[in-house]
């Protein structure tokens, strides 16, 4: 037997960073193979990615497709100011956006498998690097989850300021689009004594800034959509003109047409910026997620199964939150569900902790899927 919270707790004292969570996956693979201890060999297979550290447990009672639960690994680059116990022991890393609470929800999925042996075909997902680097993407380019026959695909997140004992989910959008970009000026750097002979490329940062504000402005009139730069940086010391400036942002939409017209419009502001101030830009598209899209039975099996269990379900609004889970439900007919942390702190905290409670909720929901249908 597992006990999930004291997994959860070694699980938060070793945050690792977007596709290098190795003692992640160790861990992981050592309570996987304590649960498969006396377990029918042929029912049970562990498969392992060439480009990523991620797992795939296979468990295969019976003919038929297939239903695929997932948790992802990484952690953030957070310093945690939290005080418990079970802090981080990584300098400046820490699980503040509660994956180590998604991964011991689904070890412990897993173990009710152990125990009751359902039949039906399942498939538990391990997945590295959610936090901006797409790992279900890569995930996904190995080919080895396309060779199942998938009826349809499940996660949870953590959510921060809903109680314990509560879900929150809604069909359709759920969670946009998200694209993670750069902006980056080059110009010459000279004396500010002689800044006829320098090119300020902090100048030109500054006013792409106000630009490319001014051109959205009208697109916010008519569309959901969130553009930030979060971001900026530019010059050595207080007296040289910057030869760079860079800028790091991101952008959220509902729709693929629209993320590409932001994406256009970065690309062109940033080219007539760098002809008025005589700088040379580029622009690097980064991330991109797909949106989550959640089917409409899905959601509501996810209701029925909170009324049968007595858990409180809230109605959601679509998120402008990005999650690479989002990958998965263009594929299948996928359900992503916020589960309540009782933490007031938000997600990407350095405070963020969501309550150990939260996890036996999660392996009571996940588990009735497989009894649902």
């Amino acid at each position: 037997m597992i006990d999930i919270i004291e997994l959860r707790h070694s699980l938060h004292r070793i945050p690792e960073l977007a596709f290098q969570e190795f003692k992640t996956k160790a861990m992981l693979e050592e309570n996987i193979l304590r649960l498969l201890q006396n377990q029918p060999e042929n029912l049970w297979h562990l498969h392992y990615f060439q480009n990523s550290p991620g797992l795939l447990l296979e468990y295969s009672p019976a003919k038929g497709n297939y239903l695929l639960f997932r948790a992802d690994m990484d952690g953030l680059p957070i310093t945690e100011k939290t005080g418990v116990p079970f802090a981080s022991e990584h300098p400046n890393l820490m699980h503040s956006c509660g994956h180590d609470v998604h991964l011991s929800i689904l070890m412990g999925l897993i173990q009710y498998v152990t125990n009751t042996l359902p039949q039906r075909n399942l498939l538990f997902l391990f997945q590295p690097a959610e936090e901006g680097e797409g790992g279900a993407k890569s995930i996904l380019a190995e080919g080895i989850i396309q060779k199942f026959e998938i009826a349809s695909v499940f996660a949870l997140h953590i959510a921060s300021e809903l109680p314990v004992g509560s879900v929150s989910a809604k069909e359709g959008i759920f969670f946009s689009i998200s694209q993670e970009f750069d902006v980056l000026f080059y110009g010459k750097t000279s004396h500010i004594a002689f800044p006829e002979k320098g090119i300020d490329a902090l100048s030109a940062g500054i006013k792409f800034m106000n630009t490319i504000e001014d051109k959205l402005a009208e697109l916010k009139k008519t569309e959901k959509i969130i553009f930030h730069i979060g971001k900026m940086s530019a010059g050595t010391i207080r007296n040289v003109i910057a030869d760079k400036c860079a800028l790091e942002g991101t952008h959220r939409s509902l729709s693929p047409k629209i993320s590409q017209k932001i994406n256009i419009l970065l690309k062109d502001t940033a080219e007539l910026i760098a002809r008025d101030t005589n700088t040379r830009s580029e622009v690097k598209f980064l991330a991109s997620y797909d949106p989550v899209i959640n089917n409409p039975e899905l959601v509501k099996r996810l209701q029925e199964i909170c009324r049968q269990k007595n858990i409180e379900y809230i109605p959601a609004q679509t998120s402008m939150t990005g999650e690479d889970f989002g990958f998965f439900t263009t594929l299948y007919p996928g359900l992503l569900f916020w589960l309540g942390s009782g933490c007031s702190y938000p997600l990407h905290s350095d405070k963020f902790l969501p309550r150990d409670e939260c996890l036996e909720i999660g392996v009571k929901i996940m588990s009735a899927f497989l009894t649902t249908e």
